[in-house]
């Protein structure tokens, strides 16, 4: 019933099999296939990336491929709970297959840049039904593959919103070509692939409805959908996540916006009654320290010269953005404010569609005009990216583990990484293990494994003697250094291994409620 009613006012108009362009398609693909892999394969090489969120959901690739209930035990507040009360996403289960031949870290890093490859192959699909010839299809996939939100999310390892995010030019095809089904199941997607994305998929299927306003019955599967995300929303957050957690706590991201309201209808009350602060927040630092200002004005500047001037002809795609930049810029955690990370990668597919779109609605003016159009907005993206590459305001940037053009990417912050792997090799597998960050992604072959200076039952503890601090976190580098000689002096502990890099030490005995940590 759901693909008649789609179907009733606009019969899919199947794309031709055998249509000029697809080699040109075929060699973006694999130019961006080899750029992600230089920047996130690169960085698990080169010990760069870490027990979150990584570590976490490798975790659960490896329980997910042993048919067993996924739990992670790598939180610092919490022992060992169930992976679905961190973050509710079955994404992972996806790289299960590949976690036998490569491992649960590099399947979800080959999974990653799978999706996305997908998404560009998606907005080149959603091109061409749209009436673009197939070099226009082809500068859309260009501009979603050279948009800045896919190089900050690569740069920080692993992320179930950046695989669901890619399904979105797909539904977006979908519900253009009044395939039904297959709209369903892209949007079932982007709804398992983690909890919040519910209120996206909300915003995304609300937008859909209005942009398809003249199909009456298309609009009603669509809001229909799109309530049934909310509800999915509050079900999973109120009551599926507390349930699983061995604490019972309760939906902990909301903390972000507490200064706001302590739920989310909370918060919404509170920004419609308050239009003016609301505008100011949404441009303004709103913390005391000076250093974080214009970090927002630089996510808006990045918007706009990515595709975001095409947002006014295409109002409905603001709609997909609000939750996105309300996500953003309404945290009181200045981490997500800029363009760092993967709290951007939403961006990336709607500001895409919309040019798409725009740059339809003007084939009237002629081959030319469109082609000068697309270069000038893909260059405009494009030199954006490379840009901030080198350079943002946004804070915590680090350019060695972002910006694949230059040389110290490609060197490991450690001076002897063959060395390192040899002594991680020392490691014996299955035994409970407390170790560094950035040594988690490599030593999953066991079920418990904690984050250090987190104890609890580990019989092993693996650190880095001189670690810089992205991989002494949740200590400062002082602290690491104090807590290996601290650890080699105390009764009981013992060195079965140690070299310039890494020293490896067994405990004593513990307890198996242990719930010990390691204090400064």
């Amino acid at each position: 019933m759901l693909r008649y009613f789609f179907t009733l006012n606009n019969p899919p108009q199947p794309v031709p099999a055998a249509e000029p362009g697809r080699r040109a398609r075929t060699v973006l693909l694999l130019v961006f296939g080899l750029i992600y892999s230089l920047i996130s394969l690169v960085n698990q090489w080169n010990f760069r990336t870490a027990a979150f969120d990584l570590g976490i959901e490798a975790q659960a690739v490896a329980d997910f491929a042993h048919l067993r209930t996924p739990r992670v035990t790598l939180l610092l507040d919490s022992p060992p709970t169930n992976f679905l009360a961190n973050h509710f996403s079955l994404t992972p289960a996806l790289a299960a297959p590949l976690y036998y031949l490569v491992g649960g870290a590099w399947a979800l890093l080959l999974l990653q840049i799978g999706a996305v490859l997908l998404g560009l192959l998606g907005a080149w699909h959603y091109a061409r039904a749209q009436g673009g010839s197939p070099r226009a299809a082809s500068w859309a996939l260009a501009l979603l593959g050279c948009q800045w939100g896919v190089y900050s999310a690569f740069s920080y390892d692993y992320h179930d919103n950046v695989v669901g995010a890619m399904a979105l030019p797909w539904l977006a095809l979908w519900v253009a070509q009044g395939r039904g089904g297959r709209a369903a199941l892209a949007a079932l997607f982007i709804l398992v692939s983690k909890e919040n994305l519910a209120l996206w998929l909300a915003c995304v299927l609300l937008a859909l409805a209005w942009q398809h306003r003249a199909h009456r019955a298309r609009v009603g599967w669509l809001v229909l959908g799109a309530v049934a995300s909310l509800v999915y929303y509050q079900l999973i957050t109120r009551y599926v996540m507390p349930a699983l957690d061995t604490m019972h706590r309760p939906f902990t991201q909301m903390v972000r916006y507490a200064w706001l309201g302590s739920s989310l209808p909370a918060v919404l009350a509170h920004v419609l009654a308050h239009p003016a602060r609301l505008w100011a927040v949404m441009f303004q630092n709103t913390l005391p320290d000076a250093s974080y200002d214009y970090i927002k004005l630089e996510t808006w500047g990045a918007i706009l010269v990515s595709g975001g001037w095409a947002l006014w002809r295409r109002p409905w795609y603001v709609l997909m953005l609000l939750p996105i930049l309300a996500q953003k810029l309404l945290a009181s955690d200045y981490g997500l404010w800029g363009i760092n990370g993967q709290y951007s990668i939403e961006f990336a597919p709607v500001l895409t569609l919309a040019v798409v779109d725009t740059l339809r609605g003007g084939r009237a003016a002629g081959a030319s005009f469109q082609r000068k159009a697309w270069a000038a907005a893909l260059a405009s993206a494009a030199v954006f990216t490379v840009v901030t590459l080198y350079t943002r305001r946004s804070q915590w940037y680090d350019r060695d583990t972002g910006n694949f053009l230059i040389g110290s990417h490609y060197r490991s912050p450690y001076p002897h990484r063959a060395g390192l792997y040899a002594a991680l090799a020392r490691v014996p597998a299955g035994v409970a293990l407390s170790t560094s960050s950035n040594l988690v992604p490599h030593l999953l072959d066991r079920r418990d494994l904690f984050l250090f200076p987190v104890l609890r039952t580990a019989r092993l503890v693996a650190l880095l003697r001189e670690p810089n601090d992205h991989d002494a976190w949740p200590l400062t580098q002082a602290q690491a250094r104090q807590a290996l000689a601290a650890l080699r002096a105390r009764p009981g502990y013992r060195v079965l291994y140690e070299d310039a890099q890494l020293v490896l030490l067994a405990r004593p005995a513990t307890p198996a409620d242990s719930a010990e940590v390691w204090q400064p």
